[in-house]
């Protein structure tokens, strides 16, 4: 934990920070609960909570930080930054825009400005640390990624004519509780049509002989998640289903191949674009190529045509390419894999 943290002082030494999300906070700490914020201020780390769970709060850090009880949030950030030494900080507070109600901004800037302690409000605070995974992180997405490949392979062998959508996305729940995993999204189970929305809503749609399945579905193990999709035919494959799934698995292909630290992240996208575009399909691939995956299922860096900055070693990103035929099938294929200097480690491994 401590780690995370140094590396966040060392990057603003003069400054001090206040995290109030619960994202922000598991990150730093790994904390599995809500309820309390995490102010950092002249090199130390404090804990500011409500009586109500400050056993838990004492329970979970020990004394690796200091814990701060105290009902009144604001008095509570007020009182620990008066005590700071004006000659070591520069009076400001650093929060991020992105996760700060402005009800709690207004009302700490209006109290701190009597100490002549300014905001400073930054977006994606942390997104720099997180947007690289160390190895403990890699080990937890590896493990995320390991269980819905086990899931979505027996989801695979329990497709049969008959069975709704919706059975198959709490059969989904189930199988991720007996692996002691949580779903890190809403599952989405799309037969027949269905599966040319791509993010059509499970329903009790029951699975025709020759219909196909679009099953994206991602857990979470110990905060961090997994994200997968395969789409899989019942019985007969048409000539057209059969061309659009070699299409989008050969987008898809190219990516995996050719992906490594040091590529534009822009690149990503291009390459999966232009095979889907050569085919005639460019305005049914209605997406993006991929996205980041950690504590969240979507994070930076977004695989976009106009993203900006390069892969790194140790990104996780998704590689999800897609074609959708309105009111008739939609096909998308798509693995988590981590980032490496010479290529890419693709972690999600349930059939094709």
């Amino acid at each position: 934990m401590m780690e995370k943290i140094e590396k966040l002082i060392s990057s603003n030494k003069s400054s001090a920070f206040l995290f109030m999300d619960q994202r922000e906070t598991f990150y730093l700490t790994q904390a599995p609960f809500d309820g309390f914020a995490l102010l950092i201020a002249g090199g130390k780390c404090y804990a500011l909570c409500s009586i109500m769970i400050k056993d838990q709060v004492e329970d979970f850090f020990g004394n690796e930080v200091e814990i701060s009880v105290n009902n009144n949030f604001i008095e509570n950030v007020k009182t620990i930054l008066s005590r700071q030494k004006s000659d070591v900080w520069d009076k400001n507070l650093i929060v991020d825009s992105l996760n700060i109600s402005s009800n709690a901004y207004f009302s700490l800037e209006n109290e701190l400005s009597g100490l002549g302690i300014k905001i400073l409000s930054q977006k994606s605070v942390l997104e720099k640390f997180r947007i690289i995974k160390n190895p403990d992180e890699i080990e937890n997405i590896k493990i995320a990624c390991d269980i819905v490949s086990e899931v979505c392979q027996k989801i695979k062998s329990e497709l049969t004519e008959g069975i709704s959508e919706i059975d198959i996305h709490y059969r989904v729940l189930e199988l991720f509780a007996q692996r002691h995993s949580i779903m890190s999204f809403t599952p989405i189970i799309a037969a027949g049509s269905n599966s040319a929305n791509p993010h059509h809503a499970s329903s009790n749609y029951k699975i025709k002989p020759d219909d196909m399945v679009l099953i994206d579905i991602g857990c979470k193990y110990k905060g961090y998640c997994s994200d997968l999709t395969r789409t899989y035919f019942l019985n007969r494959i048409s000539d057209e289903r059969t061309k659009i799934w070699d299409i989008v698995k050969k987008s898809h292909d190219i990516v995996i191949e050719q992906i490594k630290a040091g590529l534009p992240i822009n690149w990503a996208d291009e390459a999966a674009r232009e095979i889907i575009s050569k085919a005639g399909y460019k305005d049914k691939f209605i997406h993006n190529t991929g996205h980041g995956i950690g504590i969240e299922v979507h994070e930076p860096p977004s695989l976009n045509p106009k993203a900006e900055g390069v892969f790194l070693d140790n990104m996780v990103v998704t590689v999800e390419p897609g074609i959708y035929l309105k009111n008739s099938f939609g096909v998308r294929i798509e693995d988590t894999i981590l980032i490496t200097k010479n290529g890419c480690e693709v972690l999600t491994k349930a059939p094709y």
